[in-house]
């Protein structure tokens, strides 16, 4: 277990109040399935569980796709009532209206030849309700119109243009696409501001709703990261290795700000000792000089600063000297607290009875990487699968989200050895509580549960309660 979060992400946290999410009521999923599921705002984790085709990645994706206002989504899913319960009373209620389709003609190439073709495209449009204790406040539409705008916007930025109402030519690759299945293939790269700023038009406290909750998705496929370039051609990158690479531009960033303060702190020296009027007392300065070396000593630890405090002793005829010492070092070093908190639970959480005959090695040029007992580095490819799950999850939840996010997790058991599992609610507990997240995590494994059977929310349990509710007639 790891103890003594630091205060900088509760009280990052304590500013940036959002409205909470409650419960999820879902009617007919699939045209089967109703499920009340409530959230475990306390823990701030809930644990989903259930059968194969019950719908786990499904209601993590219309978590994600909601308040990442990709209302498209929903134009495809079959439901016939999602409604997200927020703190105050507060609702949004999820329905669709189902039109008559439309014929739309588009040309393909085959054998480098045009080939003229039709197409089927259904007439969808998705509403989105705002209530407030029952009473409705606004209502958005999510229909052709707007995805009309999404288009004219984004072309903006991409080489795209409408050749007809429901076409697109997408001119890196001369390619002719229908509008829906332009934007599902390219949602991932759109600015988010400009779909925040299409929904807000018409809806402003909806998307100001929205918007005020961050939510970020780990999927089940995470070793891979696609890639586009220009001309649209599709690759893939390592996660681990990318991570690597982004911890050492972390680095860097910290570095070059660091150096920053310390010039313009070296700068103005004279001028703030001859101002200086308070003269610290030796107590304090053994507090201060203490943590600030212990700071060092972590710093130096992971290969982000090598220099050394050249003050060793109290001295009283100095204390004014010493007082605007220690304040530019806790100045200079606390550019790094953020970044070394989470470096320092990213490092115990793996070396701390995780891998067999390696540790995890922070390193200011390369990132991190790792290294078996007897010094040998190794390749990060050359780690398991199951090791690479471990890394990849714990660097998302540490590095790529922010205080007050709620992160959904998709199938974290993928490869993991069946201690791993049993350690991992633990492992999330406690980053929960130092980042001030809440987590939803969908699983098939006991393991991965392990004592916390009272955070589970089964969607076998769910389905079954309101199918008896509805046969006694219960409300």
């Amino acid at each position: 277990m790891i103890a003594g979060f630091p205060n900088f992400y509760i009280n990052f946290a304590q500013k940036l109040e959002i409205m909470k999410l409650k419960s999820i009521i879902i009617k007919k999923l699939f045209g089967l399935f109703d499920y009340n599921i409530d959230l475990n705002n306390e823990d701030r984790l809930t644990i989903l569980t259930g059968p194969n085709g019950y719908g786990k990645t499904t209601i993590l994706n219309i978590i994600y796709n909601l308040f990442n206002q990709r209302f498209f989504f929903f134009q495809e899913l079959n439901f016939e009532l999602i409604s997200f319960d927020f703190a105050e009373g507060q609702r949004i209620d999820i329905t669709k209206k189902v039109g008559t389709p439309k014929q739309e003609q588009a040309i393909k190439i085959v054998n480098n030849q045009p080939q003229v073709y039709f197409k089927q495209v259904s007439n969808i449009e998705v509403f989105l309700d705002l209530f407030g204790n029952n009473n409705k406040i606004e209502t958005f539409t999510y229909n052709f119109d707007i995805e009309n705008k999404l288009v004219i916007e984004l072309g903006k930025y991409i080489p795209i243009h409408k050749i007809s109402p429901n076409i697109v030519l997408d001119n890196r690759t001369g390619k002719q696409l229908f509008l829906r299945d332009f934007l599902n293939e390219n949602i991932d790269y759109f600015p988010l501001k400009i779909i925040n700023l299409i929904n807000r038009q018409d809806a402003v406290k909806i998307s100001e709703i929205l918007s005020s909750t961050n939510v970020y998705i780990i999927r089940e496929e995470r070793l891979l990261i696609q890639n586009r370039d220009n001309n649209q051609n599709i690759s893939f990158d390592r996660t681990i290795e990318k991570y690597a690479e982004e911890l050492k531009n972390l680095i860097s960033k910290k570095q070059l700000e660091a150096y920053q303060i310390a010039q313009k702190l070296d700068s103005s020296f004279p001028k703030r000792l001859i101002e200086c009027k308070d003269e610290i007392k030796e107590d304090e300065f053994n507090r201060r000089f203490a943590a600030l070396n212990e700071k060092q000593r972590q710093l130096q630890r992971f290969g982000i600063a090598t220099g050394e405090q050249s003050v060793t002793v109290y001295n009283v005829s100095a204390a004014k000297v010493l007082t605007v010492y220690l304040d530019d070092s806790e100045q200079k070093l606390g550019v790094y607290d953020e970044l070394l908190n989470k470096i320092e639970l990213f490092v115990n959480l793996l070396n701390e009875e995780k891998f067999d005959f390696k540790s995890i090695v922070i390193n200011g040029t390369q990132g991190f990487y790792f290294q078996l007992n007897n010094g040998q580095r190794l390749k990060l490819t050359d780690l398991s699968s199951g090791e690479q799950q471990e890394v990849v999850i714990l660097y998302e939840l540490l590095f790529k989200t922010k205080p007050n996010t709620l992160v959904l997790i998709d199938e974290p058991e993928i490869s993991l050895h069946v201690m791993w599992q049993k350690a991992f609610i633990r492992d999330l507990q406690d980053i929960a509580r130092m980042k001030q997240i809440s987590l939803f995590v969908a699983t098939h494994s006991p393991q991965i549960i392990h004592n916390s059977w009272y955070l589970t929310r089964d969607l076998y349990d769910l389905a079954n309660a309101n199918e008896l509710i509805n046969e006694n007639g219960k409300e």
